[in-house]
């Protein structure tokens, strides 16, 4: 059996323990020394109350021994104490001395249920008792409503003008956060007070498994009424969780004003809740002595170790210790005796925060300014204390979290903007691709069309006939070389001396072609580029001998040496149409119309988007960046960045003569974004909306510690 509850112990001394629970009770005590000297104090203390009363000043005597009957007990079980006999343990020192006691002293109110005080209050049932009085729940007939109805055991004028003042104490303070006083006094010599009915229960019991915040709320509640206390002049002088109910509506209110004067161990709860389980050592015991104030030593401030000067900052340190043992679990200092306490308690050692502890060191420090031993080390008052409690300590986090959150979402929706409007400009961007694309298949076709009727309006012109009807008499030994290279020279006057204009602007004034005529043996006899250009040799270039489409560099060496393209070549990419003329599969004639591929851009272009084109060997004309270019696909759609900015990029293939692909066209258009402030604003805008949301989950989860963490 656990140790007994105090509830028990003071109903025990009443005698209103039922028998089945007064046998549990005796055979416990049996047992458990710690539980007969608890017993034992708080008889001794009931007994000086009655030897005060009989003997007068029992100072001026001997030694005393205070005889117990323990109540109910069908065997007639006693205990015997005497002062000395009482160890450390059970604060024998604390108690004032006084006379033997020659008969037992019996503790016991009778029931008073169904009896009705000063006319007024009808009795229903008992809530809870104590060594000094009992509490009962009545009806209220002149105002209609329950009250807790506390009386003394027996009369006693002492006691009863104690039980008047903490009435009229009470009564002075009007504030939602203490028990309320409504009558006192006197019916058929029973003293009581009438107080306002909490159904509730003990702070102690409610603050089981709450979290730091629900605690910290509860405590500042009762401190607010600690400070109303103190505003209308009146010291608790025993605050601890205990003398605290929290009603089932969640307000909390103080309660035992004054009874640390005449017996705090009266701990009575209107709700008739369990309190608290009896301490194993000292913690507990509530004791006063003439001429004293003690209160609960587990709770009380140096001063009233000392029997120094006892104020408000008193009920200040009791506060700390009381929201101390909430906290952490444990009080804030150590002791198995009453010296042993009150040594750790006057010189200020508090025990260390536990390694796993969830408490704030901020939180920690506000206790420990309250649990200074100097009460002028505390704060200044009360309402001081709570303004520093009151303090969100998660605020900052919280706050933290917030605009992290906020910033974060802003980030976010400013990427999420960014993505929507990327997809409808890529939407229309690929439209735009569809189009262009479609275009330049009918530019290609457009311009080899019309090298096919330049081709067919050269091949018209008498000097053309005269190229293919020459042949080297040489090769047949029927004249001299000399005399076929000046047919040749006079092939080439007549080459120069027609009219081009016609097949050179066939194409467009603004891209004037270059012409080229060459012979059976692919020797070059003209060039519009340099018409007085020597014949060389064609036979080096791959693309000479067939109809064929070709994009090749105009500074290609191989080009150059030839003379084609004239002494100084345009920069840039050609193309270059070759038509040959045959006869059977023999060539006669090959004539030759370059152009700039520049030019067949302006013919595909239909808006802005960006088109180069791209030779075999990379090199590309238009106005793609150079970088993407490089970077798109070989056949297909891409988003690429460049120069910070992202491009929606498409290539396909440019065919020639016979469907065969001879480069490549790549369209770019920009991706026109919400995020176009800087470049890699949208990776900046994605990583920052990242950061922050962890920023903002991180401080989160640290408000939530501070303000969710369980009390350890």
């Amino acid at each position: 059996m656990e140790c007994l509850d105090a509830n028990v112990v003071q109903d025990l001394m009443a005698g209103a323990l039922e028998p089945p629970a007064r046998v549990l009770a005796i055979e416990h005590l049996d047992e458990c020394q710690e539980c007969r000297d608890l017993i034992a104090l708080l008889a001794r203390g009931a007994t000086h109350e009655v030897l005060q009363d009989s003997l007068g000043d029992t100072e001026k005597r001997g030694p005393s021994i205070a005889m117990l009957e323990t109540v109910g007990s069908d065997q007639g079980l006693a205990e015997t104490v005497a002062p000395g006999a009482l160890d450390d343990d059970a604060l024998g020192a604390t108690v004032a001395p006084h006379e033997t006691v020659t008969k037992a002293v019996r503790v016991r109110a009778p029931n008073q249920v169904g009896r009705t005080l000063g006319g007024r209050y009808t009795i229903v049932e008992r809530l809870g008792a104590g060594a000094m009085g009992v509490v009962y729940r009545a009806e209220d007939k002149e105002l209609g409503r329950s009250v807790a109805l506390k009386q003394l055991h027996r009369p006693d004028a002492a006691l009863t003008g104690r039980l008047i003042r903490e009435a009229r104490s009470m009564a002075q303070v009007n504030h939602p956060n203490v028990v309320a006083v409504y009558d006192v006094g006197v019916a058929d010599d029973i003293t009581y007070i009438a107080m306002e009915l909490v159904t509730g229960e003990s702070l102690r019991a409610w603050q089981q498994q709450r979290s730091v915040h629900e605690i910290l709320e509860a405590y500042l509640a009762a401190g607010r009424g600690l400070a109303a206390a103190h505003d209308a002049g009146l010291i608790h002088r025993d605050f601890k969780p205990d003398n605290v109910l929290v009603g089932k509506d969640g307000r909390v209110r103080v309660t035992d004003f004054g009874l640390a004067a005449i017996r705090a161990s009266e701990d009575l709860s209107a709700s008739g809740a369990a309190i608290d389980r009896a301490a194993r050592s000292i913690d507990d015991i509530n004791l006063t002595t003439s001429g004293s104030v003690l209160g609960t030593p587990a709770y009380m401030a140096p001063e009233q170790f000392t029997g120094g000067n006892v104020d408000a900052r008193t009920d200040q340190f009791n506060f700390c210790v009381s929201l101390y043992e909430a906290l952490y679990g444990a009080r804030p200092f150590e002791g198995k005796t009453f010296e042993e306490l009150a040594d750790n308690v006057c010189e200020g050692r508090v025990r260390a925060a536990p390694s796993t502890t969830r408490i704030s060191g901020a939180l920690r420090a506000i206790m420990l300014r309250g649990l200074s031993a100097k009460p002028g080390d505390r704060y200044p008052t009360m309402t001081h204390l709570l303004e520093e409690l009151g303090r969100d300590r998660a605020k900052p986090w919280r706050r933290t979290a917030i605009a992290a959150a906020s910033i974060a979402g802003v980030l976010a929706l400013g990427v999420g903007a960014d993505v929507a409007v990327r997809s409808r400009v890529a939407a229309s961007i690929r439209q735009s691709f569809a189009a262009t694309a479609k275009q330049a298949d009918r530019a290609v076709r457009l311009v080899a069309n019309q090298f096919d009727a330049i081709s067919n309006l050269v091949y018209l012109f008498p000097v053309m006939n005269d190229v293919s009807g020459h042949h080297d008499q040489a090769d047949f030994g029927l004249g001299a070389p000399e005399s076929d290279e000046k047919d040749l020279d006079d092939i080439h006057d007549r080459l120069v001396s027609a009219d081009w204009r016609l097949a050179r602007d066939f194409g467009g004034r603004e891209h004037p072609s270059i012409l080229a005529v060459a012979d059976y043996k692919a020797r070059l006899l003209y060039t519009s580029a340099d018409p007085h250009a020597p014949r060389s040799d064609l036979k080096a270039l791959p693309w000479v001998g067939g109809n064929t489409t070709t994009l090749v560099r105009f500074d290609d060496p191989a080009l150059v040496k030839t003379g084609l393209v004239g002494k100084q070549p345009p920069a840039g990419l050609a193309m270059v149409f070759a038509r040959v003329r045959s006869v059977g599969d023999a060539v006669t004639t090959q004539f030759f119309q370059i152009v700039e591929a520049r030019a067949l851009l302006d013919q595909i272009r239909l808006d802005d988007t960006l088109l180069s084109i791209v030779a075999p060997d990379g090199t590309s004309v238009g106005d793609v960046p150079p970088s993407l270019v490089a970077a798109a696909p070989a056949d297909g759609e891409a988003e690429r960045a460049s120069d910070g900015a992202t491009y929606e990029v498409l290539a396909r293939p440019l065919t020639g003569f016979g469907e065969k692909p001879i480069g490549r066209l790549v369209m770019a258009h920009q991706m026109d974004g919400v995020l176009q402030l800087f470049p890699h604003a949208r990776t900046v805008f994605a990583i920052g909306a990242l950061a922050m949301l962890g920023l903002a989950l991180g401080t989160a989860i640290k408000a939530r510690r501070i303000t969710g963490a369980r009390a350890d």
